[in-house]
């Protein structure tokens, strides 16, 4: 497994869009702004940075693969989400990055590049904040969010114990309408264990809805002994069966070693419930341990987990521990 260079003050971190346009340009100033703070030099995609709102899948993947290319660029942060990162696998330079091994970060629809390039490059990717929704909050990014993002992306050292935020926020306002005042935040809920046992593997997961797009393709990785995570977007609980029963058909949940979940998505306590019972009862037939509510993806704030790096899940001492460097 390739690990990239940690990230150090001064390097190149590059803005891409491989998938969903920018069409907010306060925001986006604002997020880059907040990567400057941090201390990086920041290099905006053409696409965001010309607001391009109709690339075309070549395009999305042209830029990408620039910045595969440039040994001055350390670091690529997906501006946002998506629909559509699917179409640029086919076309991106795998060889560059096992040549040169960047820091690839995002979460969502991004989920499609990060499983791709971990497959066909062996390389460590970033399941964490992208620029708009995370970087970019007001009047900063939440500090959960951005120390996980470090600890993960600019520390050579493991992750080490988990731990659940203490505040999260579900607070919707638009983007360059209404977004120059802090969001409410309310008090953390903690995690729920929902299956006993121990296991140790490789963290390897993302979006729920979008993993299930690279089955039967060369993109899906192997979850051999994997510490599966999950996360959703979906407000219907459907659409969490069709997902979760395609992901079970394509083997995905085999022979993994432990399954987290996190919290859901402006769904309600009811939907919350009804996921959770759905992967129980996935732990109970594969008798894993299993733990949800973790601040993963479609959340505020969210953890940085790296694809790749092994991660010990422990029901009975309730710990989650990530117990390699993602970076060195």
């Amino acid at each position: 497994m390739l690990v990239p260079p940690r990230l150090s003050k001064g390097n190149v971190v590059a803005i891409a869009t491989p998938s969903a346009p920018v069409v907010t340009p306060r925001r986006l100033a604002r997020g880059v702004e907040a990567l400057r703070g941090l201390g990086y030099d920041v290099r905006l995609g053409p696409l965001a940075a010309g607001g391009i709102r109709d690339a075309t899948p070549e395009e999305r993947a042209d830029e990408l693969n620039r910045f595969f290319r440039d040994p001055e660029v350390r670091c690529i942060v997906a501006s946002l989400g998506g629909l559509t990162g699917n179409a640029v696998l086919e076309r991106l330079d795998y060889e560059a990055l096992r040549a040169d091994p960047k820091i690839i970060i995002g979460y969502s629809d991004i989920t499609t590049i990060l499983l791709a390039v971990y497959r066909r490059a062996g390389l460590v990717t970033f399941h964490g904040p992208t620029l708009l929704p995370e970087l970019a909050e007001y009047p900063r990014m939440l500090p959960y969010t951005r120390d996980g993002f470090l600890r993960a992306a600019a520390s050579a050292r493991p992750l080490g114990p988990l731990a659940p935020a203490a505040e999260y926020t579900e607070e919707l306002l638009f983007w360059d309408e209404a977004d120059d005042r802090p969001r409410q935040l309310v008090p953390g809920t903690g995690w729920q264990w929902l299956h006993p046992g121990t296991g140790i593997g490789p963290l390897v997961g993302g979006n729920l809805e979008t993993i299930g797009l690279l089955a039967g393709t060369s993109y899906l990785p192997d979850f051999t002994g994997a510490t599966v995570f999950l996360e959703t977007c979906a407000t219907d609980i459907r659409v969490v069966e069709r997902a979760l029963t395609q992901l079970r058909m394509a083997g995905v949940f085999d022979r993994m070693a432990a399954l987290l979940l996190g919290r859901s998505f402006r769904a309600g306590q009811d939907f919350e419930t009804a996921l959770r019972q759905q992967v129980r009862e996935i732990a109970a037939r594969y008798d894993v341990p299993a733990v949800a509510g973790l601040d993963i993806g479609h959340s505020d704030p969210m953890v940085t987990l790296p694809l790749g790096v092994r991660a010990r899940v422990d029901a009975g001492a309730g710990v989650v521990e990530v117990l390699d460097a993602a970076v060195r």
